[in-house]
């Protein structure tokens, strides 16, 4: 979800005390389906069953507390399943909940599911306009917005036409573009801007940042744990409909991250094996000290031991802009392991990740390694980096499968990278090789 252009996160003054929504004890319980004859005896007030039993209702939500602070981007996550669509729904108006309290201060929009509200045999124009009414717009209003929101779309002629001829992506287009032009208090927004292509997405994420920068409630469900990192100051993970954890963004990806390795997949089938690995000495700079990190994974193969290295060799954690760097870790199976990848990543002050390799990116896996088993793996690469700090992470585990997660080392160094003075100053997040070229022009 516009993970293209990450949203800076806000600043702790741009979110007012004043909770924009408070969700106290909210709890919605479905029915089984049964059998028609069964309903329509229901209808007429008798129940062969007896009275309706807990087995015949389904929680899909339960004892859910949370409040969102005006001005601030709050996001859910959880699997597919959770409850996260339903408290939504709930939250917008749409669907009632059957116990507990929810309070929304303001007018809301909601990007639920994609084309929601939408009538297909409207065209887009009429469909704005209904959009509007739903809100409390008049014609009028509408019709002096009318030209903003077909610009932010930019879906040209196909405005005019029923919206059952648009893809997915246009009408995500005429969603986005009404929801921000209807001034909104509270903007929610249900993985509804996963597709579409990435200019889009950035043009999005632009937007986006400049209603959280008025101070306009952003809640928030996806699957792109990046943009939680990115955007939002807090989190919740929804798991079976309960609060599993609720709290800073960063705490409660990794703990949903970390119940998503524990849970095994398949055994892997490595594409690229390396079978007789070369013996390598153990570097005798000094080590980054792993024993204190917090680690997520099931400790299948671990990282024993890891180094940072200079291009000398020296061990240290600052380097200049453009310095060759050496990740060196000693992996051990705490079990028989196949298709062992290791690797590393960069992060920024964001969360971004910056820059990650391994052995599963170079399609080069660890074809076997018994209980008790080592291999030494060496990871090198260029700092073409702006200037400042950069966290590395260390992990290991099946290389066929990315979300199968042995272990994972958090924090394992800081690195820091300064652009020394005669060197040309990086703009960007990196430096690419680049070429320049002037001529005049032939007449």
């Amino acid at each position: 979800m516009v993970s293209a252009s990450p949203i800076s996160l806000q600043p702790e003054r741009a979110i007012r005390a004043a909770p924009a929504i408070t969700v106290e004890g909210l709890a919605k319980d479905y029915t089984r389906s049964c059998s028609l004859g069964r309903w329509l005896l229901r209808g007429m007030g008798w129940n062969p069953g007896g009275p309706e039993s807990a087995g015949d209702r389904v929680a899909a939500l339960a004892d859910v507390d949370f409040s969102v602070a005006r001005g601030e981007a709050f996001g859910v996550i959880g699997r597919n399943g959770a409850g996260k669509s339903t408290l939504l729904q709930i939250i917008a108006g749409t669907l009632a909940a059957t116990r507990g309290r929810c309070q929304v201060h303001g007018r809301v929009t909601a990007l639920l599911e994609l084309g929601s509200g939408f009538n297909p045999d409207f065209t887009g124009r009429e469909n704005i306009y209904l959009a509007g009414s739903i809100l409390g717009l008049g014609r009028e209003v509408m019709e002096a917005r009318f030209d903003e929101i077909a610009r932010f779309a930019d879906i040209g002629d196909f405005i005019e036409h029923p919206v059952r001829t648009y893809s997915t992506g246009m009408m995500m287009r005429v969603a986005f573009a009404v929801a921000i032009a209807v001034d909104p208090d509270v903007l929610i927004i249900d993985e509804a801007l996963s597709v579409g292509d990435i200019l889009f997405q950035q043009k999005c994420s632009r937007r986006l940042r400049e209603l959280l920068d008025r101070g306009v409630t952003l809640l928030v469900v996806t699957h792109d744990l990046s943009f939680v990192l990115n955007t939002c100051r807090r989190a919740m993970w929804l798991d079976r409909g309960r609060v599993r954890y609720l709290g800073e963004a960063g705490a409660c990806v990794r703990e949903y991250v970390a119940a998503m390795a524990a849970i095994t997949g398949n055994a892997p089938t490595p594409t690229d094996e390396l079978t007789a690995l070369p013996e390598q000495a153990l570097p005798a700079a000094p080590e980054l000290a792993l024993a204190d990190k917090e680690r997520l994974g099931d400790g299948g193969v671990r990282v024993a031991r890891a180094w940072l290295l200079h291009g000398d060799g020296g061990a240290g954690a600052a380097f200049r802009a453009g310095d060759w760097a050496s990740v060196v870790m000693l992996v051990q199976a705490h079990r028989p392991a196949k298709g062992v990848s290791g690797g590393c990543e960069l992060r920024n002050r964001h969360g971004q990740v910056i820059f990650a390799t391994g052995l599963r990116v170079a399609q080069r896996l660890i074809a076997e390694l018994p209980e008790g088993g080592m291999s030494l793996i060496t990871l090198r690469f260029r700092l073409e980096l702006q200037e400042g700090q950069y966290t590395l992470d260390l992990g290991c585990g099946a290389g066929s499968d990315e979300d199968n997660t042995w272990d994972r080392v958090l924090t394992a160094a800081v690195v820091e990278v300064t652009n020394p003075p005669d060197q040309e100053i990086i703009h960007g997040l990196v430096r690419l090789p680049y070429e320049v070229t002037v001529a005049r022009p032939k007449r």
